[in-house]
Protein backbone atom coordinates (compact mmCIF):
# COMPACT_ATOMS: atom_id res chain seq x y z
CA UNK A 1 0.00 0.00 0.00
CA UNK A 2 1.68 3.20 -0.98
CA UNK A 3 0.75 5.46 1.89
CA UNK A 4 2.04 2.68 4.55
CA UNK A 5 5.49 3.83 4.82
CA UNK A 6 7.10 4.01 8.14
CA UNK A 7 10.60 6.14 8.81
CA UNK A 8 11.82 5.35 12.14
CA UNK A 9 14.48 8.25 13.72
CA UNK A 10 15.84 9.04 17.11
CA UNK A 11 13.26 11.72 17.44
CA UNK A 12 9.96 9.64 16.44
CA UNK A 13 8.48 7.39 14.13
CA UNK A 14 6.60 8.87 11.25
CA UNK A 15 3.86 6.87 9.24
CA UNK A 16 2.77 7.52 5.88
CA UNK A 17 3.67 8.47 2.65
CA UNK A 18 3.54 12.21 3.01
CA UNK A 19 4.58 12.69 6.64
CA UNK A 20 7.88 10.39 5.19
CA UNK A 21 8.80 12.49 2.22
CA UNK A 22 8.15 15.91 4.36
CA UNK A 23 10.65 14.37 7.33
CA UNK A 24 13.01 13.53 4.34
CA UNK A 25 13.08 16.72 2.83
CA UNK A 26 13.41 18.23 6.73
CA UNK A 27 16.75 16.18 7.25
CA UNK A 28 18.15 17.14 3.73
CA UNK A 29 17.76 20.27 4.19
CA UNK A 30 20.18 19.51 7.49
CA UNK A 31 22.55 16.80 6.85
CA UNK A 32 24.83 18.75 3.92
CA UNK A 33 27.33 17.18 1.67
CA UNK A 34 26.06 13.80 1.90
CA UNK A 35 28.18 10.88 0.30
CA UNK A 36 27.38 7.47 0.34
CA UNK A 37 30.68 4.93 1.03
CA UNK A 38 29.13 1.18 0.65
CA UNK A 39 25.68 -0.38 -0.06
CA UNK A 40 24.51 -3.48 0.74
CA UNK A 41 21.57 -5.25 -0.88
CA UNK A 42 19.48 -8.42 0.04
CA UNK A 43 16.66 -9.07 -1.63
CA UNK A 44 14.11 -6.14 -1.03
CA UNK A 45 16.29 -4.55 1.63
CA UNK A 46 18.53 -1.99 1.26
CA UNK A 47 21.90 -0.27 3.92
CA UNK A 48 23.70 2.47 2.31
CA UNK A 49 26.85 3.91 4.97
CA UNK A 50 26.97 7.50 4.45
CA UNK A 51 29.18 10.47 5.37
CA UNK A 52 27.96 14.36 5.45
CA UNK A 53 28.20 17.22 7.45
CA UNK A 54 26.02 18.51 10.71
CA UNK A 55 26.36 22.29 11.49
CA UNK A 56 30.03 21.70 10.61
CA UNK A 57 30.44 18.84 11.63
CA UNK A 58 31.48 15.83 10.39
CA UNK A 59 28.87 12.89 10.62
CA UNK A 60 28.54 8.94 9.66
CA UNK A 61 25.19 7.24 9.08
CA UNK A 62 23.62 4.05 8.26
CA UNK A 63 20.34 4.13 6.29
CA UNK A 64 18.56 0.88 5.97
CA UNK A 65 15.97 0.86 3.83
CA UNK A 66 12.75 -2.06 3.11
CA UNK A 67 11.02 -2.27 -0.01
CA UNK A 68 7.63 -4.61 -1.08
CA UNK A 69 7.46 -6.70 -4.03
CA UNK A 70 6.51 -3.85 -6.34
CA UNK A 71 9.84 -1.95 -5.37
CA UNK A 72 7.79 0.67 -3.14
CA UNK A 73 9.59 1.54 0.05
CA UNK A 74 7.39 0.33 3.05
CA UNK A 75 9.99 1.16 5.83
CA UNK A 76 13.21 2.87 6.15
CA UNK A 77 15.73 3.36 9.60
CA UNK A 78 18.56 6.57 9.85
CA UNK A 79 21.26 6.58 12.64
CA UNK A 80 23.51 9.34 12.48
CA UNK A 81 26.52 9.32 14.55
CA UNK A 82 28.37 11.33 16.28
CA UNK A 83 25.87 12.12 18.99
CA UNK A 84 26.99 15.50 19.33
CA UNK A 85 25.95 15.83 15.29
CA UNK A 86 23.10 14.10 15.89
CA UNK A 87 21.68 16.24 18.54
CA UNK A 88 22.38 19.22 16.04
CA UNK A 89 20.22 17.81 13.40
CA UNK A 90 17.27 16.60 15.99
CA UNK A 91 17.11 20.37 17.32
CA UNK A 92 17.67 21.50 13.67
CA UNK A 93 14.78 19.47 12.51
CA UNK A 94 12.36 19.98 15.77
CA UNK A 95 12.68 23.82 14.89
CA UNK A 96 11.87 22.71 11.09
CA UNK A 97 8.96 21.20 11.96
CA UNK A 98 7.64 23.72 14.30
CA UNK A 99 7.73 26.35 11.64
CA UNK A 100 6.24 23.81 8.74
CA UNK A 101 4.40 20.90 10.65
CA UNK A 102 3.71 17.42 9.05
CA UNK A 103 1.21 17.25 6.89
CA UNK A 104 -0.53 15.01 9.21
CA UNK A 105 -0.50 17.55 12.49
CA UNK A 106 -2.08 20.27 10.24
Amino acid sequence: MAEAVCFHSPVADYEGRAEVAHLLWLIASVVREVEPTRELVDGTARTSFITGVVDGQPVQGVLDEHYDEQGLLTAATLMLRPFAALRVAIAAMAAALEADPLPGAR
